[in-house]
């Protein structure tokens, strides 16, 4: 755990920035892997199923695992090249099955996802959506098309483009902003064809003005898109804290964005879905920050999904000094990884590694019932009960008390004195009532 500056508010912290090494630096295109590494599950919902076979060739584009059920995404190969063997790799969420592709270097290209961009109805961009495996790209990867299929009965009239990028080193989505400002426009105003939005906002925090500037200048004259300036305090970007500030609508304990007529979608996701209407192209490339103190020369790199971390980091000049912890994400919701062969994939936006100084090894103490965590939770959770519930092996307790509502965003684990793994532990309780829900469906 990183031992940071951080100052606390209601619901909020105020997080040291770390983004001074990256924030100005372009987005450059990362080196390509000898070999390409592709876990089934880097999406929410069920994993993919692969549908080439080892010793098959594979072009650049090409469908190599199919998403299984609506919740599920489909897989593309970044490279061309052949499948060199299908078994468990490991990955952000520990061994899984994956598909591995011997790059040949020539990006022999597949076929696009359509031959025409006139004349697509709104389902017909929905399809292209859904066929090109485009998944939140802020994180949280739930299948785009998913999330752009309310139920009958509700109707969605606003539209929150993300672009309030917390974490404390990231800057992927900062350079994206600025740099691809008029497809992010674009995006959206693909998804404006879809429902009858009465209002649309990108949200931005006001450490980042320079992309406002830039996308102030794609959207020109178009007054359906507004610009949201937002205080600099973490967890801006969480979804269901970005539709209270906007709009003041609560979304209900258990529930979606769509159950209060809002969809909330990443600037990297939107910039994505416009590929595939408008270009026929399946999400095979992301902007992923690699940074961190020990890190020689960190970059934004526009690297292809499937690439193991191991290549960024050389392509980074490798370290300057012992690194404490790496993750994949940030140190306030990031997940350790051990590796450098685990992949980039979907939903990686950033890679950070931790000083071996700043790492906490503090012994855990007894709750001295401070009640800081639950002033600091944005979703008004009381996570020093949740944590308790699950380390007594009471899960429909955690479950009663709303740990399906957490959003991971870890205030909690860093305000405590106690030094809980409150985080954790609401983590695992989580995965617990996931695993116990689908055993019984």
């Amino acid at each position: 755990m990183l031992n940071m500056k951080l100052k606390y508010k209601r619901q909020g912290a105020y997080t040291e920035e770390r983004k001074s090494r990256t924030e100005k630096k372009s987005i450059i295109e990362a080196p390509l892997s000898e070999k390409m590494i592709y876990p089934m599950n880097m999406h929410i919902g069920k994993p993919a199923e692969p549908i080439v076979e080892v010793g098959d060739d594979v072009k650049m584009g090409q469908l190599i695992a199919e998403k299984q059920g609506f919740v599920s995404a489909n897989i593309y190969s970044s490279v061309s090249g052949t499948v060199e063997s299908i078994e468990e790799k490991p990955s952000m969420h520990g061994p899984h099955l994956a598909i591995v592709i011997k790059n040949d270097f020539k990006d022999t290209p597949a076929p696009a996802l359509t031959s025409t961009q006139e004349d697509l109805t709104s389902q017909d961009k929905l399809s292209l959506i859904e066929r090109a495996g485009i998944v939140g790209m802020g994180g949280a990867t739930f299948p785009t098309h998913v999330k752009l299929s309310p139920p009958k009965g509700k109707a969605i009239d606003t539209l929150i483009i993300n672009g309030a990028e917390c974490e404390t080193y990231s800057t992927a989505d900062h350079r994206l902003m600025i740099e691809s400002a008029e497809e992010i426009v674009a995006g959206i105003k693909e998804l404006l064809t879809l429902f009858p939005i009465k209002q649309t906002y990108i949200a931005i925090e006001s450490n980042v003005h320079d992309s406002v500037c830039a996308l102030k200048q794609a959207i020109g004259d178009d007054e359906r898109i507004q610009i949201k300036e937002l205080e600099t305090i973490y967890p801006q970007g969480a979804e269901k804290r970005l539709i209270k500030t906007l709009v003041n609508r609560e979304v209900p304990s258990g529930g979606l964005p769509l159950d209060v007529h809002t969809i909330v979608a990443n600037v990297s996701t939107v910039r994505a879905a416009h590929l595939a209407i408008q270009k026929g192209l399946p999400l095979m490339d992301r902007v992923t920050t690699v940074t961190g103190e020990p890190i020689k020369d960190p970059q934004n790199f526009r690297v292809r999904i499937g690439t193991p971390i191991q290549v960024l980091i050389d392509a980074c000049g490798g370290f300057v000094e012992k690194t404490g912890k790496m993750l994949h994400g940030g140190p306030m919701m990031g997940k350790p990884i051990t590796s450098g062969q685990v992949p980039i994939t979907k939903g990686t936006s950033v890679i950070s590694f931790l000083p071996k100084e700043e790492v906490k090894v503090d012994e855990r103490t007894p709750c001295i019932k401070c009640a800081e965590c639950l002033n600091v939770c944005p979703v008004n959770l009381q996570p020093i009960l949740i944590s308790n519930a699950y380390e007594q092996g009471d899960i429909d307790e955690a479950e009663r008390l709303g740990a399906m509502d957490c959003i991971d965003c870890g205030n909690c684990s860093y305000i405590c004195p106690a030094n809980i793994p409150l985080l954790d532990n609401i983590r695992q309780a989580k995965t617990e009532i996931k695993a116990r829900k689908e055993k019984s469906s």
